[in-house]
C-alpha cells in the first residue's frame, strides 16, 4: 500500500484524534506542548514560588524547572501502547490476518510496566527513554525514590492518583510492534527529543529535586492544568508530520496560551499604578477613610500567611479584605483573589462588589474578569472572558466514564485571576475528588478569602483546616473573617499557620476576655491578636422570647402586627417547610386588606429561602435589597425567609423575629437589624428588637427524646442537633434582656460555643443530657474521622506511600455531605417563571436526597407542565414536584 496514502493515525503515534475528519495530533508535538506549558507556568513567578515552597525551597533554579518539564511532558507516555492507538482504526486499517489489539487506556495500563521489583531496572520501557539512569544518579539524592514518585505524579494527571500494584494486570502484547507502530521505536524517539527541549535538566552539579511528598502533590496540579491548557486545540493545532524542532512551536503557542488564559501578569503589573486611596476604592456613601476594623486589616504585615478579622456583622469586612488583597497584589505576594462564601446566594451578592472593586483597582485596559464562580448561574461575559475552554476529553482519546462529576466550568473557575464562588469550590482542592490537586494549584498564587467562617461542624472544620494546611504549605495566603468566631475555632485555624510547638487554647475566662472586634495572627507560641477600635456599628439589642415556635398563627400576628405600625420586619425560620407555613399564615391573617404589607415580587406574594431558580433568586435578592435597603421605602413590609436572610445581604429590618438557633447564627441574624442608622423608624421601633420563637418548656430536656422534626431544634431536626449550644443560647437571652452589639459578642459566643460552658450544661442538666452530650461528641468525633478519610494525604509520597494517596470511590458521599449533591434538571421546553411571563426557567437544581436511587447524575430534559395559577409541576422518575411563587416542593 502507498504509504502517502495510508491513514497517519495507523503509520504514526497520536495523541489527539478528530473523530470528524480522522485528523491526528502526533503524540511527540502533544508531548512538547504540555511540557512548555509547564514551562511557561513555571516562568511565572507566583506560580514557581509555590512550588518551591511546598518543596521547602525558597526558588526552584533553571536545572530545576527543565527537569520538571521533562517529567510533565511525558505525562502522555503511555499513550505508545497499540491498544490505545489501534482503538480509533477501522476495520480496513488492520493488517491482513491480523487481529484487533485489546483496547486500552493509556495510564492505568502502563502501572504495571513500572511498579517492577526495582523501578531503576524496569526493562525496556526506562532503557529506551536513553537517560533515565542519567536522571536517577544526579536528579535524585534519594536513590530513584523521588523521581520516581514525580513520574507517577505525572501519569496521575487525569484527576486521581495512579494506582501501582493490585490494579491493571500487566499485558505485555500492549507493547509490542504492531503494523507500522514500535511503541519501543517511539519512546526512544520521545527520550531524544525530550532531552533536547530542556538541555539544562542533564546540567552537572545542579542541586537534587525536592523529595518532599507536598511537593510531589503541587506537581501534580501544574501538570494537570499544564495538560487542559495544552490539550486546546485553538491553541495547538494538529500536526500529524514529525518536526525535530516543534518545541520552538510549542513554546509559543504556550506562551499565547498562558497569556490567554490570564496567568501571565506582566503587563497587568507594568500598567498597575499602585492602590488607590480608600474613598477611591469603595464609594462607601461618602465616607472616604477606613474604619477601625478595615484599616488594622491592612496594618497587619502583608507577609502574614493567616490573618483572621473578628468583628460586627455590616462592619465592613468585605471591604477590609479586598483592601488587603490590593496591598498583596501591588507587594507580589498574589496574583489574584478567591472570595467564598458559605451560599451561591451569598456569592451572588458579593460578586457585584467585587467587581466594582476590580473595576477601581485596575486599568480598564488590563482589568482581569471577576468571575462567578458558581454552578447553576449564568456566569455571564466574565467566565466567557476566562481564556480556559472545555477539555477535549474525546479528542484525546479518554473514556467518557473518566469525565469527573463536577462540570468542566468549576474545574476553571479557580484558575481565573479574580474569582467570588462557594468556599466548597476551595474544599474541593482539598479532597480525594479528581481533579483536586489542580483546584489546589490553580488557588494556590491567589489569596483565599473565606467569609463568615464560625465554629462549624467536625466535618467542615477538618475540610477547611486541611484546605489552610495544603495552601499555606505551598506559601500561600489566606484571610478567615467571621461576626462570631469562638476562641476554639480561632485557635484551630491559627494552628493550620503555625510552625512552632502547638499552644494550648484558651480557658473560658481567657476567650472571653480576649479582645473583640480583632485582627489574629500566627504569633511564636500561640496566636497574635490586635484590638480594634469602635467601628461606628454598636448598638443596644431588646431580645426576649416567646414559646411559640410551633404556633405558626401567632408568629404571623407578631410580624403582622408590627409591619401594620409601619415596621419593616424578617421573620427567619430554621426549615424551609416551617418558613411555608408561615407565609401561609399571614396570607391567610393579612387577607385582602393588608396584602401589600407583604413581600411580593410582580404582584406574587412569596418568601425568600434557597430552593428557587437561580433566575428568580436574582430577582428575589434584588427586591429584597429594593425594600429593606439604606434607601428603603416608607410603610411597613414582612418578609419570611430562612437562613438566606442572613448571609450578605445589605437589608435593614426594625424587627427580627427568629427561631432559636445557636448564639453564633443568631448574632448573623440580628446584624441584618437596624444594619444602618437613620431617623425614620416608625413609632416603637426607633431602637432595635428582636424576638426569639422558642419550644415551650423551661429547658429543652423535652427534645432530646424527639422523633419527628423539631424545626431544627433538637437530634432529629437536621439543622442544629447540639442542644448544648441552643440551650446556652436560650439561658442567654433569657439572662440579658439586652445585648450590647459588639462590646458583648465575645462573652455571647464563648458562653455558648465553648467546651466548658457546654460541660456546665450537661452538669446541671444531669444523665439524659450526658448522653445527648456523648452522642454529639461522638458524632463529631466519627465527622471527623470521615472527613480525615476524605482528604488527601498530601504528606505521603506518590511512590513510597502509593496506597495511601489513592482516591478511594467515595466521591458521591463526599459531594452529599460537603453539600454540593444538587442536580440540575434541564426543562425543554423552559418552565415560564411564577414571577413574570417573559422570563424562562431552563434548568433547577434539585437536592439529590430527592432523587436518591434514581438514576439522576444527568437526566435527560424533562418536559414541565404549567399550572393555572402560576408555576408548573414536573416529573422525575416517580417523583414529582411542583415550583411556584412558593418555590420547590416534592409532592
Amino acid at each position: 500500500m502507498n504509504e502517502t496514502r495510508t491513514p497517519a493515525y495507523t503509520r504514526r503515534f497520536w495523541a489527539k484524534f478528530n473523530r470528524g475528519d480522522r485528523s491526528i495530533h502526533l503524540l511527540e508535538h502533544h508531548l512538547a506542548d504540555v511540557g512548555a506549558c509547564f514551562e511557561a507556568l513555571l516562568a511565572q513567578p507566583t506560580i514557581r514560588l509555590r512550588l518551591a515552597r511546598s518543596g521547602g525551597l525558597d526558588d526552584l533554579d533553571a536545572a530545576s524547572v527543565a527537569r520538571l518539564s521533562i517529567l510533565a511532558a511525558l505525562h502522555d507516555i503511555g499513550k505508545v501502547n497499540v491498544g490505545f492507538q489501534t482503538q480509533v482504526w477501522l476495520d480496513a486499517d488492520l493488517p491482513e490476518g491480523r487481529r484487533r489489539p485489546h483496547r486500552a487506556g493509556h495510564y492505568n495500563e502502563l502501572a504495571p510496566v513500572l511498579a517492577g521489583e526495582d523501578w531503576r531496572t524496569a526493562g525496556w520501557f526506562f532503557d529506551a527513554l536513553g537517560w533515565w539512569d542519567e536522571a536517577i544518579r544526579s536528579w535524585d539524592d534519594r536513590g530513584g525514590e523521588t523521581v520516581c514518585a514525580l513520574f507517577v505524579a505525572t501519569l496521575s494527571h487525569h484527576g486521581a492518583p495512579l494506582q501501582l500494584e493490585g490494579g491493571r494486570q500487566p499485558d505485555p502484547s500492549l507493547w509490542q510492534h504492531y503494523s507500522r507502530l514500535d511503541p519501543r521505536e517511539c519512546v526512544e524517539r520521545i527520550g531524544r527529543l525530550a532531552r533536547g527541549w530542556f538541555p539544562a535538566a542533564f546540567a552537572e552539579g545542579a542541586p537534587p529535586l525536592p523529595s518532599a511528598p507536598a511537593f510531589q502533590h503541587v506537581f501534580l496540579g501544574l501538570c494537570n492544568w499544564a495538560d487542559w491548557i495544552g490539550s486546546n486545540e485553538a491553541w495547538f493545532p494538529y500536526v500529524d508530520t514529525p518536526q525535530d524542532d516543534y518545541i520552538e512551536t510549542a513554546r509559543a503557542n504556550a506562551r499565547t496560551a498562558i497569556a490567554a488564559v490570564g496567568l501571565d501578569l506582566d503587563a497587568q503589573r507594568a500598567s498597575f499604578r499602585g492602590v488607590p486611596a480608600f474613598g477611591a476604592l469603595f464609594d462607601i456613601h461618602g465616607s472616604p477613610q477606613p474604619n477601625a476594623i478595615q484599616r488594622a486589616a491592612v496594618d497587619a504585615p502583608l507577609a502574614e500567611p493567616l490573618v483572621i478579622i473578628e468583628s460586627e456583622t455590616g462592619s465592613g469586612k468585605t471591604e477590609a479584605a479586598l483592601w488587603r488583597f490590593a496591598g498583596m497584589y501591588e507587594a507580589g505576594l498574589v496574583d489574584g483573589l478567591y472570595f467564598a462564601l458559605p451560599t451561591r446566594a451569598a456569592a451572588v451578592q458579593i460578586h457585584g462588589r467585587v467587581k466594582r472593586f476590580a473595576a477601581a483597582l485596575f486599568p480598564e485596559a488590563h482589568r482581569p474578569p471577576v468571575v462567578l464562580a458558581v454552578p447553576g448561574y449564568d456566569p455571564g461575559e466574565d467566565a466567557a472572558a476566562i481564556g480556559l475552554p472545555q477539555y477535549d476529553d474525546a479528542a484525546s482519546g479518554h473514556d467518557h466514564t473518566d469525565i469527573p462529576w463536577a462540570s468542566e466550568n468549576p474545574k476553571r473557575f479557580l484558575s481565573a485571576q479574580i474569582a467570588v464562588g462557594t468556599v466548597d469550590q476551595a474544599m474541593l482542592g482539598a479532597l480525594r475528588v479528581k481533579n483536586a490537586h489542580m483546584r489546589a494549584a490553580c488557588l494556590a498564587r491567589n489569596l483565599l478569602v473565606v467569609d463568615e467562617v464560625h465554629a462549624s461542624d467536625a466535618y467542615m472544620g477538618r475540610i477547611l483546616k486541611a484546605l489552610l494546611d495544603a495552601h499555606l504549605g505551598a506559601g500561600g495566603y489566606a484571610l478567615l473573617m467571621s461576626a462570631t468566631l469562638g476562641s476554639a475555632a480561632r485557635h484551630s485555624w491559627l494552628a493550620a499557620a503555625r510552625t512552632s510547638t502547638a499552644s494550648i487554647a484558651p480557658s473560658l475566662d481567657e476567650a472571653i476576655c480576649a479582645p473583640y472586634p480583632a485582627v489574629s495572627t500566627t504569633a511564636a507560641g500561640g496566636e497574635g491578636m490586635t484590638r480594634v477600635d469602635d467601628n461606628g456599628q454598636d448598638k443596644t439589642v431588646g431580645i426576649t422570647s416567646q414559646p411559640l415556635m410551633h404556633d405558626f398563627d401567632a408568629a404571623a400576628s407578631l410580624a403582622l402586627d408590627a409591619a401594620r405600625k409601619g415596621a419593616k420586619v424578617l421573620v427567619v425560620r430554621n426549615t424551609v417547610g416551617h418558613a411555608i407555613r408561615t407565609q401561609q399564615a399571614l396570607e391567610a391573617a393579612a387577607g385582602a386588606g393588608d396584602a401589600e404589607l407583604l413581600f411580593h415580587l410582580d404582584g406574587a406574594r412569596t418568601l425568600h429561602h434557597g430552593r428557587f431558580a437561580a433566575v428568580d433568586r436574582r430577582w428575589l435578592d434584588g427586591r429584597l435589597e429594593e425594600l429593606l435597603d439604606r434607601e428603603r421605602p416608607a410603610g411597613g413590609r414582612v418578609v419570611v425567609g430562612t437562613q438566606t436572610l442572613e448571609q450578605s445581604l445589605d437589608i435593614d429590618a426594625d424587627l427580627l423575629i427568629t427561631d432559636l438557633c445557636p448564639v453564633d447564627v443568631l448574632l448573623q441574624r440580628i446584624g441584618r437589624l437596624h444594619r444602618h442608622r437613620r431617623d425614620d423608624r416608625p413609632e416603637g421601633y426607633a431602637t432595635p428588637r428582636c424576638i426569639v420563637l422558642t419550644p415551650e418548656g423551661q429547658n429543652l430536656s423535652p427534645l432530646l427524646k424527639q422523633t419527628e422534626n423539631a424545626n431544627g431544634l433538637g437530634p432529629h431536626g437536621y439543622v442544629y442537633e447540639d442542644l448544648r449550644a441552643l440551650e446556652a443560647t436560650r439561658r442567654l437571652i433569657a439572662e440579658r434582656g439586652e445585648w450590647r452589639i459588639p462590646q458583648m459578642n465575645r462573652e455571647l459566643v464563648e458562653n455558648a460555643t465553648h467546651p466548658d460552658a457546654l460541660e456546665a450544661i450537661v452538669r446541671e442538666l444531669g444523665d439524659d443530657w450526658r448522653v445527648h452530650a456523648n452522642q454529639v461528641e461522638g458524632g463529631q468525633l466519627a465527622d471527623g474521622l470521615t472527613a480525615a478519610h476524605a482528604v488527601i494525604r498530601r504528606d505521603k509520597s506518590f511512590f513510597e506511600d502509593n496506597r495511601d494517596v489513592l482516591f478511594p470511590d467515595i466521591e458521591e458521599g463526599i459531594r452529599t455531605r460537603l453539600g454540593d449533591d444538587r442536580v440540575d434538571v434541564v426543562f425543554e421546553p423552559p418552565a415560564a417563571s411564577p414571577f413574570g411571563a417573559s422570563a424562562t426557567i431552563d434548568r433547577l437544581a434539585v437536592s439529590s436526597r430527592w432523587l436518591r436511587g434514581v438514576e439522576a447524575e444527568a437526566p435527560q430534559p424533562v418536559a414541565p407542565q404549567p399550572m393555572a395559577g402560576g408555576g408548573f409541576t414536573f416529573a422525575i422518575a416517580d417523583r414529582r414536584f411542583t415550583y411556584d411563587r412558593l418555590g420547590l416542593r416534592r409532592l
